[in-house]
């Protein structure tokens, strides 16, 4: 038996947001201040982007001029929303169509309700399988002794 079923049980729940106009080191603080991979990059009401750790360090390998770029410079855009009712099978299908390392998710009135990664489903696959096998061997080995 398994608890978690949907992606909104694995999901970041609190989600931060920045401007597509906010320079870089405002982002970077505050994603560290947060203790954040990733940040969505807001135009007025609307999700246009998102920024994770690695967006930054691509940007500083390139030497660019960090201090004088805008979120809306960097981040990957479109980001990908799906509904946070989305079983978990069909979250590592669109993880694997879609090539992304974060999904946005949605209520039923397309608010954004959560940030998924692709690592928090690939734990709790794992997690899932070897709770799986354990109990196949408890039933196996053991059930039968308890009567």
């Amino acid at each position: 038996m398994s608890f978690v079923k949907k992606a909104y049980d694995i999901a970041r729940k609190k989600v931060f947001f920045c401007d597509v106009k906010d320079y870089l080191p405002k982002v970077a603080e505050k994603m560290h201040l947060n203790n954040i991979g990733s940040i969505l990059v807001r135009e007025k009401d609307d999700v246009v982007g998102i920024i994770t750790v690695n967006d930054m360090l691509r940007q500083i390998s390139k030497k660019s001029d960090l201090p004088m770029m805008m979120a809306g410079q960097i981040m990957s855009s479109p980001v990908v929303m799906v509904d946070k009712d989305l079983e978990i099978e069909e979250l590592v299908k669109a993880f694997n169509d879609n090539k992304v390392s974060r999904m946005v998710l949605i209520d039923k009135k397309e608010k954004v309700v959560g940030v998924v990664r692709d690592i928090a489903v690939y734990k709790y696959l794992t997690f899932y399988k070897m709770d799986e096998h354990v109990r196949d061997m408890f039933a196996r080995d053991h059930l039968h002794r308890l009567y």
